[in-house]
Order: structure tokens, then sequence, then C-alpha cells
């Protein structure tokens, strides 16, 4: 047990209240600051009509032992939901129709999705010489190893649903730092496919290809509601943290609730808020890093859900949904089929999309009005699935700074994080800026910041 080391977590999204879950049952003395009347952050379910929407993420991947032992830990198994069968279709737009992705080298073969030339482009990859280690966009190093039409076809609306980012900003290594090792360790993508097989296995990972899908049967707001339940008394909500110093062994916190205001001191701090706001954080303690903060790129994203009667809708909604290549020149950027990855998300005879648009691709969509946004997107969806009548239900949720973009040369600031955490003992960073921005690799990125707390006492 540790000592009663009194401990800040600023920020009460995935990221901050799986590293004070932890904290806290170390025994650690740990109080939660966040902003906002409610925890969570961009994970927030909303029920309405007998609909089931989530406005952030709608699901993460089982991916590792740390997170399936954070549900089972918190009592979530019974109600954890893995994705549909069905779930595993997923399709590209390709010249205006919906093409299946290739999930065995036979359908690889047989789709339409890419050209003849692309499919023998492929077979050269493993003869291709390693990239020489420089931190090259996803756009250059996949046209590099794959060529243009993959890039096209399979990267860019990929990266579009994930990032919903660029790949000619994002970086390689930063972004997609496993795709990046399986060429700097094999030679090649699919040498360290095969491989790479066999240590996951060791490290008791799960590829994202292969991992399972899942939510929960109330949305994945019960995910950080269960946390946020195990934090009972040491949560303090509405309370935003406008300065932090250095002071002898700890730090003192400068805080405001609604018009009172006040100081605190403590022994660490854990940072666990979008890097925007770590700017104005760090002001007094590093303010060479603020700059290099505010420049990091959160594009906005404007999430559509739409209910419709089922016998409204004209193609059947047989997979994960589809998304976008933006050669393809639509308006938005793909379309989740969720009433069918997961129960309970739509009544009896009712389907629901949950629609993406904006986007560091088109952000002056995300931006629009309601009406005007919501006429984009049934002009897609009716173009691409077909839609015979009227939504019964739209909901519209914005995030004007949505996702961070790990640019090019991103990896500096992944660096700087580990030096300040070096310089200034008793700091720590965790949240989606670190190592990845699902809700899998905020929970790793928790952990990581709690074993290096602990080890610090050690």
């Amino acid at each position: 047990m540790a000592d009663k080391t009194k401990i800040a977590v600023i920020g009460a999204g995935i990221s901050g209240l799986s590293t004070a879950y932890w904290l806290d049952k170390a025994g650690y003395e740990v109080t939660v600051f966040e902003k906002s009347a409610r925890t969570g952050g961009s994970i927030i379910t909303e029920k309405t009509d007998g609909f089931l929407i989530d406005l952030g993420p709608n699901s993460t991947l089982e991916t590792s032992e740390t997170l399936k032992n954070l549900v089972h830990d918190l009592g979530l198994e019974e109600q954890k939901v893995y994705g549909n069968e069905a779930s595993n279709n997923r399709y590209v737009v390709r010249g205006g129709q919906l093409h299946p992705i290739p999930m065995s080298p036979g359908k690889f073969l047989k789709t339409k999705l890419f050209s003849a030339k692309a499919k023998m482009r492929l077979l050269k990859e493993p003869f291709i010489k390693p990239t020489d280690g420089t931190d090259l966009s996803l756009a250059d190093f996949v046209r590099y190893r794959l060529g243009q039409e993959f890039l096209d076809y399979a990267i860019n609306p990929f990266v579009a649903g994930v990032y919903a980012g660029d790949p000619a900003r994002l970086s390689t290594a930063a972004a997609f730092p496993k795709l990046y090792a399986l060429e700097q360790n094999y030679g090649s993508f699919i040498k360290g496919t095969i491989k790479g097989a066999r240590e996951r296995k060791k490290r008791k990972e799960v590829a994202k290809d292969r991992a399972k899908l899942f939510s929960f049967v109330n949305g994945m707001q019960t995910f950080t509601d269960a946390l946020a339940k195990q934090l009972q008394g040491k949560l303090r909500l509405q309370t935003e943290i406008k300065s932090l110093i250095k002071r002898d062994s700890g730090f003192l916190l400068g805080l405001s609730q609604g018009e009172q205001s006040g100081t605190l001191i403590f022994d660490q701090v854990v940072l666990s808020v979008p890097t925007y706001a770590l700017a104005g954080l760090l002001e007094n303690l590093q303010p060479e890093t603020v700059p290099k903060l505010k420049n990091i790129y959160y594009p906005p994203v404007t999430v559509v859900f739409m209910g419709f009667k089922e016998k409204d809708v004209q193609r059947e909604l047989d997979g994960f949904g589809f998304l976008i290549p933006e050669v393809e020149n639509r308006q938005i950027l793909g379309s989740i089929w969720s009433s069918t990855i997961f129960p309970n998300r739509a009544p009896e005879g009712y389907v629901a999309f949950t629609t993406f648009v904006g986007g560091a691709r088109q952000p002056q969509n995300a931006n629009l009005d309601d009406e005007n946004i919501t006429d984009l997107v049934l002009r897609d969806l009716d173009d691409l699935v077909g839609l015979s009548g009227s939504p019964v239900l739209v909901k519209i949720k914005r995030w004007k700074r949505a996702i961070p973009q790990y640019a090019v040369g991103y990896t500096k600031i992944q660096h700087m994080f580990n030096q300040l955490e070096k310089k200034m003992p008793g700091l720590y960073f965790a949240g989606n800026f670190r190592r990845g921005i699902s809700v899998g690799d905020s929970v790793l990125c928790a952990r990581e910041t709690v074993d290096a707390i602990v080890q610090s006492k050690e």
C-alpha cells in the first residue's frame, strides 16, 4: 500500500478517470478536477424515443489485457456487448457503389475495390527497401510502399474514419507506430504482419484488425459512469484549474468554482486535458512548450445521428457501415450502421445511422447550421443506401475541436512529454495526445502513467 501521497488529476475524461481509479486502488489520496458539469469527456450516450445514441466514441477494440481487466474490475462484464457478426463487413465507396473491404486473400483477388494493377503492385511490397527512418507523412509512406490506389481507397478513408484526418499531414511514426514498426523491424508490411503476430501473442496483445469490437448494452457512457461511481467523493466538477505553480516538493493549484476561487497544494499532478488546455496550465511551469501545444490541430467534427423506419431504407444494412475516400468527392466522411452493430440502438422496426461530417478534409462542413448539415447527410445517404422516407429522429452533436492530429513532427511532441516528466518530478501526462487516440489507447496511457507514479516511489 502506498503512502497517502496527494495527487490531483486534472480532467475527467476516460484517461483521467482511469488514472484516478488505479491510483485510488493503489492507496493514493486522489482528487479529480473537471471544468464541466459531467464526467466522461467525449464519451456521451443519450436515449431519445427508444433510440440509444453515442455522440462520441461508439465502441472500442479489445486489444489489450489491461482494457479487458479494467472492464472486469468495474463489474461490467454482463453489460459488455460485442459487435454483431455482420459488423465485420465494412464498406468503402468507389464509383458511387459500396464495396466490402476484402478480409481474406481470396476476397482480395475478387474485389472490385482495387484494380488489377493495384493488386499486382501489392505483390512488390515485400521487395521494396525500408524507408530511412525519416518522419514521413502517412500519404508518402503508403504511396512508396503500396502505391497511389491503396492510398486513395484504403488508407485515406480509414484515416478519415479514425482520425477525421488527412494522411498527407499525419506522421506515420506517431499516428501509426505499429504500421511503421512493421516496416522498420521486418523490412515489409507483409513480412512484419506474419512475423509480428508471434510477438503480439507473447505480449498478450491483439492486432486491431483481429480484435473484438465491443460496447455496452446501454452505450459507451456506461464505462465512464462506472469509473466515476468508484471515485465518488473524489470528484470536483465545475471546477476549473486556472494556474499550476511549482512549490517546494509539490504543486500549487489555483482554481475557481463558480464565483469562488482558491488554491490547493498537491504532491503530484496528472494533466489529462486536451493540449490546447495544457498550454494554459504549463504557462508558468514550462512556457517554451506553450506554442508547440497550441499548434496541435484538432479539426471540427459534427456527429449526425438519424433514425429511420426500417422499410424506408432500401439497402440491407449488413455491416459496420461505410467510409468515403476523398477522391469520391462526397460531403460526408462516412456512416456507421449503429443498429446493426449492437442491440438496443433502435426500436423494433427502425434503424439508426451515425454519420460524421467535417474533419481535416472538409472542416467547413462541420460548421454548417443544423438544416444544411441535415440536408447534406441525407443527400449522401440517399445516394448510397437509398432512402424512401424522412428520418423520424435527427440528433446533432458538434465537436469544435475533436481529435488531436499527430502531424509530421509529432514524435518530437511525444518526446517532449517524456522529457517534461523527467525534468519535473511529480508532473505527469495522460490523454489521447500521448500514445494514441482510441479509448483503448487512452486506457493504456492511463495505466502507464500510474505505473510510472508507483515506480517513482519504489
